[in-house]
C-alpha cells in the first residue's frame, strides 16, 4: 500500500509562487499529447461510435502528398474503379464520386506514369485522390 500523504506534505509546503508555477508547467501545451490520453480518448470514442482504431485515427484526415510518381495503373471494366500505383505509398483510389472526376483523375495518372512526372495530391478521409496536380 502507498501512503499519498508524504506527496501531499511536499504540495502543501510549496509557497504561492512555487505552486502557480508548477501549475503553469504542467498546464503548458506539447506537441505531442500524453499517450494515455490519447489512449483513453480513442478507447472511448471507439466505444461511443463502434469502429475500429484505424477508422478512428482516419475519421477526419485530409493529406497532401508532394514530390511523388505513378508508376502503375490499374482500372476494370466496372463502373467508377481506378486506382494508381503511388511510388513509396502503394495503391491509391481514384475519386470515384461522379464520372467526370474519375476520367479526369485516370488520364493525369497516366499522364503523370507516361512522362514519369512529378504529382501532388490530395487524399482524403476515404483513402482515395480527390485531387492531383502532375507537372
Amino acid at each position: 500500500m502507498s501512503d499519498t500523504k508524504p506527496q501531499q506534505n511536499i504540495l502543501s509546503s510549496l509557497s504561492a509562487t512555487e505552486a502557480e508555477n508548477l501549475a503553469a508547467i504542467s498546464a503548458t501545451p506539447t506537441v505531442e499529447p500524453p499517450e494515455e490520453l490519447t489512449s483513453i480518448k480513442l478507447v472511448r470514442f471507439q466505444a461511443e461510435a463502434n469502429i475500429s482504431a484505424a477508422q478512428a485515427f482516419s475519421a477526419s484526415a485530409t493529406v497532401w502528398q508532394y514530390g511523388k510518381k505513378i508508376n502503375a495503373l490499374w482500372s476494370i471494366n466496372e463502373n467508377r474503379n481506378s486506382w494508381v500505383g503511388v511510388t513509396g505509398v502503394g495503391w491509391v483510389k481514384l475519386a470515384n464520386n461522379n464520372d467526370t472526376a474519375i476520367v479526369a483523375l485516370t488520364m493525369l495518372g497516366a499522364d503523370a506514369k507516361l512522362t514519369q512526372g512529378t504529382v501532388n495530391y490530395r487524399q482524403e478521409s476515404d483513402g482515395m485522390i480527390h485531387e492531383m496536380y502532375v507537372w
